[in-house]
């Protein structure tokens, strides 16, 4: 199995995640991306008792460098990427974005750390 963030090989058992309401199976490493879900599932029809783990995250205060949208589209051509393929990488509509290569809007935590992960670059001071 595969990690849905990174995409590496997962040796042993896969943490499951949950980013942006969306439930992943991830390595060790792109664990600190998403809170930590352990799930007990029951036979039938039954519910499924889902109890979470927050990671410690610096969600409430972020400060973007400037020019933040000219990096992430460089970085992005620099990979030959699209923003269709950056987009579904990192799980956001191509037209966010662009929206956010724009800088017409600031990206919410969550999918800054994907887009930093992903194009290998620090966006914030």
């Amino acid at each position: 199995m595969n990690c849905e963030i990174c995409g590496k090989p997962i040796y042993g058992k896969p943490i499951t995640i949950e980013v942006d309401g969306a439930y992943l199976k991830v390595c060790d490493e792109c664990a600190k991306y998403g809170k930590v879900v352990n799930e007990k599932k029951k036979l039938g029809a039954k519910e499924v008792n889902v109890n979470r783990v927050s990671r410690n995250q610096e969600e409430e205060e972020y400060e973007l460098i400037d020019g933040y949208g000219r990096v992430i589209k460089e970085m992005r051509e620099k990979m030959n990427l699209t923003q269709e393929q950056l987009g579904r990488k990192i799980g956001i509509k191509p037209s966010l974005l662009a929206k956010i290569e724009q800088e017409k809007i600031m990206p919410d935590y969550q999918t800054l750390r994907k887009i930093e992960f992903s194009l290998k670059v620090k966006l914030r001071k």
